[in-house]
């Protein structure tokens, strides 16, 4: 479970447009088997991770920016994904 608050004090993420960004982000279009996908992207850039530790910093139960970000990343590629497949259907 993400607590909102919590990654909100720890990122320091202020404005109310970057807390519904993160929050749309976080909590509709991150795909369930999102922390094999951090854990590839961190190994990519030699960053070496579990899935515990991808699911204590999205539950804000620790803290680390790198593999936030990774986080944040996959949920906006599948966000991107996501409205692409939208507007094809629309256009049918």
């Amino acid at each position: 479970m993400t607590n909102l608050n919590k990654l909100y004090a720890l990122y320091d993420v202020r404005s109310q447009k970057e807390r519904d960004t993160l929050s749309d982000l976080l909590t509709n279009h991150l795909p369930k088997e999102y922390t094999s996908l951090v854990i590839q992207k961190l190994k990519r850039q030699g960053i070496y991770t579990d899935s515990q530790s991808v699911r204590n910093i999205k539950g804000g139960i620790s803290k680390n920016i790198l593999v936030f970000n990774a986080i944040v990343e996959i949920a906006n590629e599948y966000k991107t994904v996501s409205n692409r497949l939208k507007d094809n259907l629309r256009m049918e």
